[in-house]
């Protein structure tokens, strides 16, 4: 029986969801070793440097982009975060009983699981498709989550998994694949989780009958979905979706990964450019102020450890920027009052975000960007002793940086300007003198370093989007094959 894409559910799903949001330490076998450079090109000044490291794992980044791209399309994320707790706990009882050899990393599958559908967050690509059939929409969203996860994470070739979303395994295996137990696992977990939310994940037969079943076993491993129907799997599974403890369980199964730093800072930066998909102009802020942040900490002192911490609270100051409206953030006017209130909302929404995942001190630092030493800052009202050094130090950099760099609404500020508005909010009491002096004085050396340092937070989205053109118009599976041989 040949299987009907446009009948099987998933394309008319992510064709609904689109359309209603669409305005708005490493294991050994699995994600690889990034390749090693012979040569270091770096100059005497550039080897000299501090560079600072994440104090994040790689599950605490996990959840903080599950969190970030729920507020682009909730309805997304959630089939997402259920299909991974279904897949793990398939994946998991399948280890526990022996049932079979699976050619599957578990630190792997809960990354793919999670943001097999990351394509759909992007505004600017669910505009250019809004308008095609839904057989088509859905391709190129697969397409360019594969893209997306092949070069913006540590899953590498494994990604290509999310190429077979309706392709047979044996196909898979014919076309040479090595991943087809991740398709198959992923995409029948998602087929059980739409199943299961027509009865409100409360488990029936009936939303299992044979036409369902064989159309399954046609496409993916039936393995996975014979695991499910075991009595005690698929009462877990469903009691946990339908209480919702899955999401906080999938919190615990992210944390118990074990990636090693490079895997993980690769995960970091892909935190970092999701802010991408609403705007690219805060990932080149954060990524300045990260920097601007760093220097400044070195300037005063700071140890290898609170200079760390600085630098992570930079990346995350300005995450709960995801929750503001697109067209405020973006805006190239003035703000009314009623939208610089929104704006400002960011602040607690990125609290809102981290707090919790990562620890209080990081949190304090980051959520405390926009405080002012007379107290007149947002959103808690501190001032002086209030604001530990840390803070102070990430409060300048966001100013400088905020100026330094062109943004919707003001071109880069020369030096002078730059100077000359920060001298005038310490006159006022926002910034210590003590912060102010280190920044003049070391103007130049702080822009100079920042550029130097600036690559380590550089992503390959150029060439996600490079490839995505390249292959958007091939039709079939083998088609991609062929053409992914050539570039």
């Amino acid at each position: 029986m040949k299987v009907d894409e446009d009948i099987f559910e998933i394309e008319t799903l992510l064709s609904q969801m689109t359309s209603e949001n669409s305005a708005e330490s490493k294991m050994e076998s699995s994600l690889g070793t990034l390749e090693p450079i012979d040569d270091d090109p770096r100059s005497e000044q550039e080897k000299m440097l501090y560079i600072p490291k994440s104090k994040l794992s790689a599950g605490q980044v996990v959840n903080l982009i599950r969190r970030m791209l729920r507020e682009i399309n909730p309805q997304y994320i959630d089939l997402a975060e259920r299909t991974a707790f279904c897949a793990i706990k398939i994946h998991d009882y399948a280890r526990l009983k022996n049932k079979t050899n699976l050619n599957i990393d578990r630190n792997a599958l809960i990354i793919l699981s999670i943001f097999f559908t990351i394509g759909s967050y992007n505004n600017e690509l669910n505009k250019n498709i809004a308008s095609l059939d839904t057989k088509t929409k859905t391709r190129k969203i697969f397409l360019y989550s594969y893209l997306y996860l092949k070069h913006m994470s540590p899953l590498k070739d494994i990604a290509e998994a999310l190429l077979f979303y309706n392709t047979s395994y044996k196909t898979v295996k014919e076309l040479g694949s090595h991943y087809e137990d991740y398709s198959s696992l992923i995409f029948t977990s998602m087929r059980i989780c739409i199943q299961l939310r027509k009865n409100h994940y409360i488990y029936s037969p009936k939303f299992f009958n044979d036409e369902f079943i064989e159309k399954c076993n046609k496409l993916y491993n039936p393995l996975f979905l014979s695991l499910f129907f075991e009595p005690g799997l698929n009462q877990a599974i469903t009691k946990e979706l339908q209480s919702n403890n899955s999401f906080y369980l999938l919190d615990e199964y992210c944390n118990s990964m074990q990636l090693d730093y490079d895997e993980s800072f690769l995960l970091l930066k892909m935190m970092l450019y999701s802010m991408d998909f609403i705007s690219t102009s805060t990932v080149a802020h954060i990524i300045s102020t990260a920097f601007h942040a760093t220097e400044l900490a070195k300037i005063e002192n700071l140890s290898e450890s609170e200079t760390d911490e600085v630098f992570t609270a930079a990346i995350l100051h300005d995450i709960g920027k995801m929750a503001v409206n697109v067209e405020i953030l973006e805006s190239a006017g003035r703000l009314s009052d009623e939208q610089m209130e929104v704006m400002r909302s960011h602040v607690r929404k990125g609290d809102d975000m981290y707090r919790g995942i990562v620890g209080n001190k990081i949190a304090d630092i980051a959520s405390r960007h926009h405080e002012n030493l007379d107290g007149s800052g947002y959103p808690y009202g501190l001032k002086g002793d209030e604001l530990t050094t840390q803070q102070r130090i990430l409060s300048v950099a966001d100013v400088f940086s905020a100026l330094t760099d062109a943004r919707t609404y003001k071109p880069a500020f020369p030096k002078d300007k730059t100077l000359s508005i920060m001298e005038d909010m310490t006159k006022k009491q926002k910034f210590s003198q003590k912060m102010f002096s280190h920044v003049k004085e070391n103007y130049d050396l702080i822009r100079q370093h920042t550029d130097i340092r600036r690559p380590m937070l550089i992503a390959n989205l150029g060439m996600v989007l490079l490839d995505f053109i390249r292959l958007e118009d091939c039709q079939s599976i083998s088609e991609i094959y062929e053409q992914l041989k050539l570039l």
